[in-house]
């Protein structure tokens, strides 16, 4: 493994490629056997002219010049990062012939100017009962705190010497405390830990085999232990949390992402009783549809109607009770999974497993005893990939056997929660009464009987006696264990009519907050995506806060949460790495229609926005986020839902498990993202791309006008570099009903081009340059009147097209039109409130390939040769006007081409 650098610490890089690892000649070294033909081969990741992203066939040459590309475009926006060579090894250079710059040295912890009357803190050598001056400072956080809310705000600065502050609870700051700043000790790095250090007094444990060399140690004073870490994480962080006993192991050579989960052969899971055609007496959820405000009779926002459901047994798991789902008139992408029973999101209450699992899963020597004679019946947690978007998690409550080794895990306890959407029903064919749920790949943890790996650990809670699988010879060190036990470390609220202001955290660290995946989840808004309303630095009622420099690791939840009134926020020059779910999330509140009767909304869950309890003008500029959604793999680098008007810009977001930015609704729009680098995103699901919308549900805002209106302002995205690696469909995937977006002056590789999709609208895609892409042009939807899609002026150099059965052109279309008549392209074939004549709304591209003539897909079902026509179909009768048709250039022209654009 290669040590690099993450925010002035050694860390380890194991992980990130076009499909799996990126320091493959590393992993070698290791003694782990894999040669990059070896990846190449498992995850059919290209190589010479090897196929990538759908009917794309691109060489080699081309993928590096682009890493190449994407590298000099990242020391662009983080200069003071070059040489970079975490940037370096995502990218694989060096498998591309580039000579890997030097091993990056720890960065030099910031330097802030420190006012006279500063309070210090020293966690090695201060005491709680000193005067917090810097030859006699404090030892805990939390005193020192207390002791600046007695000062007036002008002189409330903590100063953090080196080393890692343990807290015993929360820091809670209110806006008392308004004016406060918690910065390091200049060139000191100064760690916040949610943990307990502990000191465990090893023995060996038996009943295990002795080459596992597992050891227990008794840990009266710890009632919990939720997950275990190396004080020196920052130096090897792949290897600073150890693994929660699970069956399957996890695969040591898949760095940060999960690849170990077991199939679906031998799987049931279990729907509940009274869910079915025949559902009178299953507790339904009670749903709220809005007739006004709407926008009926014109395309308005994004639905044009406002629904949500109301509790019901499938939906007081979430927090609040109820979401858009939940509603028996949900809509969009996917809704007849939800809608077979109206009302009722569909989620298990347990999965049987054959006893066949276990011995085809692996040796027969490793296989762990069956599940119906473990020692604890309810304590295992089972972990589903679900739908193949997000995870969920379950507890068990009990362990059943049919008396033929085939057993039951009871869900009794809490699950499911943290996925926005319930389980998809498979195959959609089947009648309703028979229909079985959709089976993803999942695994099972927390019992004894598990632990058979190094670095897997249990904690008995009856007992309080821990259990390590030492990766080494001899007992384990004593000394330098971290066991998180807050999930909050720093909790800053205030209201909007009383805020907590001007609250700056500069050069400090996060580290070690206890996972959150089993508690209160919500469904923010009409997009797929459940969020947490918590992180370890949590911020809500505050205006004009900073975070710069700091970094944040080895968080087992969200990493920094905006909840409901925030402004001017400012996210700056940090590190985020090794989180559980989200980097940076922002989910506000709204409100019910004044006087409305009938079923009463939870509150802060209804259409109204214009009351302002949202996240807005916030400043998230020039951090790096890498290695998150260890633990939910629904998360993002950044995660928008009902908030606006917020400005990313000049980050580096990459490997990660989905998409790196994800705006959950269109609420209010005037988001502007622009000057990122986006890559090795969806590197679990294939789906989506480096950023996501939805917009299923209107709310009404001021945004765009002053007045209230359903209609947005435009979220606008430019000056981007988009890395559809993966097998992401888009750059920019504007999912289900997404609306009013500007995207334009971006570089795309691979990948789709704009999106409409399930009624979308409004969106503006011209001056992008795209290669190595099929479309550029997505409309895959119908073009309500006044409120069409438009693509123009793009330059779109498309990938080879690999040949397939059934095939009648040599290119792929340049452009996809659903709601086209391939017998007559002028016209509009009919479906609901859309135009009737096909309008000029795309035109003016450039379009480049191999053969030097372009095609158009004109329809949404049938063969290729019934829908595919060629671009002088359109031209003929005055549409796509301007439009140009060239041989592909070489890649060094469009990079160039991709320079100017961007502006480097």
């Amino acid at each position: 493994m290669r040590n690099s650098t993450v925010a002035g610490i050694a860390l380890t890089t194991l992980c990130a490629t076009a499909i799996c690892l990126r320091v493959s000649g590393a992993l070698a070294s290791e003694g782990l056997g894999l040669s990059l033909d070896d990846l190449r081969q498992q995850y059919h990741w290209p190589s010479g002219t090897e196929a990538v992203g759908g009917e794309s066939n691109l060489p080699k040459t081309q993928e590096c010049a682009v890493a190449q590309a994407a590298y000099a475009f990242g020391l662009h926006l983080l200069p003071e990062l070059s040489p970079n060579r975490d940037l370096f090894d995502a990218l694989e250079l060096e498998n591309c012939g580039n000579t890997p710059p030097p091993q990056t040295k720890p960065r030099t912890p910031p330097s802030f100017p420190l006012p006279a009357n500063a309070i210090y803190v020293d966690p090695t050598t201060g005491s709680d009962s000193g005067t917090g001056s810097v030859t006699d400072p404090l030892a805990t956080l939390a005193v020192a705190v207390a002791k600046a809310g007695g000062r007036d705000p002008t002189a409330r600065c903590v100063v953090l010497r080196s080393g890692v502050h343990y807290l015993t609870s929360t820091i809670e700051i209110g806006a008392a405390l308004s004016g406060l700043t918690i910065q390091n000790y200049p060139e000191e790095a100064a760690w916040i830990s949610g943990g307990m250090a502990i000191t465990p007094e090893w023995r060996k444990a038996e009943g295990f085999p002795t080459e596992l060399n597992v050891w227990a140690a008794h840990l009266p004073a710890v009632a919990r232990v939720r997950g275990l870490n190396r004080l020196t994480g920052y130096v090897d962080p792949t290897h600073a949390r150890m693994t929660r006993a699970r069956f399957p192991n996890r695969d040591p050579t898949a760095g940060t992402q999960e690849k170990g989960l077991l199939g679906s052969s031998g799987v049931t899971w279990i729907k509940p009783r009274g869910w079915g055609v025949n559902h009178s007496h299953f507790n339904l959820s009670s749903t709220v549809w809005l007739d006004s405000p709407s926008s009926d009779g014109a395309a308005g926002g994004g639905g044009t109607h406002f629904t949500y459901g109301v509790g019901g047994w499938s939906c007081d798991r979430y927090t609040p009770a109820g979401g858009f789902w939940c509603s028996n008139q949900s809509s969009g992408g996917g809704s007849g999974w939800e809608l077979m029973v109206p009302g009722a999101p569909l989620f298990p209450i347990g999965v049987e497993v054959q006893d066949a699992v276990w011995a085809q899963s692996v040796a027969a020597a490793s296989r762990p005893p069956n599940p119906s004679t473990w020692q604890n019946k309810s304590s295992a947690i089972i972990e589903t990939w679900t739908n193949g978007w997000s995870t969920t998690f379950w507890e068990v409550t009990d362990i059943t056997d049919d008396g033929q080794g085939n057993s039951t895990f009871v869900f009794g306890g809490k699950g499911g929660q943290q996925s926005g959407r319930g389980f998809h029903i498979d195959p959609p064919a089947t009648p309703p009464p028979d229909l079985p749920m959709e089976k993803g790949a999942w695994k099972v943890e927390n019992a004894i009987e598990l632990l058979d790996a190094p670095e897997e650990y249990f904690f008995n809670e009856v007992t309080r006696t821990l259990y390590l699988a030492h990766n080494g010879t001899g007992p384990p060190p004593t000394t330098g264990w971290i066991v998180p036990h807050l999930k909050e470390l720093l909790r800053i609220v205030g209201t909007k009519t009383e805020p907590v202001t001007h609250i700056d955290l500069l050069g400090v660290g996060f580290r070690d907050s206890e996972y959150t995946y089993l508690d209160d989840w919500g469904i923010p808004s009409g997009g797929d995506w459940a969020l947490h309303r918590g992180g370890a630095v949590f911020l809500e009622g505050v205006e004009f806060a900073t975070v710069d420099r700091a970094n944040f690791m080895l968080l087992d939840g969200n990493a920094l949460f905006l909840s409901g009134y925030t402004r001017n926020v400012t996210i700056e020059d940090s590190f985020f790495s090794f989180i559980g779910d989200n980097a940076m999330a922002a989910w506000g509140y709204t409100e019910d229609v004044a006087g409305r009767k009938g079923t009463p909304l939870p509150p802060g869950t209804g259409i109204d926005g214009t009351g302002g309890e949202q996240p807005r003008f916030t400043e998230v500029l020039r951090n790096v986020v890498r290695e998150i959604g260890m633990n939910e793999r629904q998360s993002s680098a950044w995660s928008e839902a009902k908030a606006c008007q917020n400005h990313v810009h000049g980050n580096l977001f990459y490997n990660m498990p989905r998409a790196a930015i994800n705006k959950n609704d269109g609420f209010g729009g005037a988001t502007l993202i622009e000057n990122n680098l986006l890559f090795n995103t969806c590197r679990e699901s294939g789906d989506h791309g480096p950023f996501n919308s939805w917009d299923r549900q209107p709310f009404l805002t001021d945004v765009a006008t002053g007045e209230p209106s359903l209609i947005p302002a435009y979220t606008e995205i430019r000056q981007n570099f988009f890395w559809s690696n993966y097998g992401a469909g888009f750059g920019v995937d504007n999912d289900d009903t997404s609306s009013y977006y500007l995207i334009h002056h971006n570089f795309f590789y691979l990948g789709g081009g704009v999106k409409c999709d399930y009624d979308g609208h409004e969106k503006r895609f011209y001056e992008n340059v795209m290669l190595g892409t099929t479309a550029g042009c997505w409309h895959t939807c119908a073009y309500k009147k006044g409120f069409p899609d438009y693509c123009y002026n793009n330059t779109l150099v498309q990938a080879s097209r690999a040949p397939h059965p059934g095939q009648q052109f040599d290119v792929s279309p340049f452009a996809i039109i659903w709601f086209c008549d391939a017998k007559n392209v002028s016209h509009i074939l009919p479906d609901y409130n859309n135009e009737v004549q096909m309008g000029d709304y795309i035109h003016g591209n450039r379009v480049y390939n191999d053969k030097g003539h372009a095609t158009v897909t004109c329809g949404y079902s049938g063969p290729e040769n019934a829908t595919t026509v060629p671009l002088d179909a359109f031209t003929s009768v005055g549409l796509m006007k301007g439009t140009t048709v060239g041989v592909t250039p070489d890649d060094a022209t469009v990079i160039r081409w991709a320079r100017a654009l961007l502006g480097w």
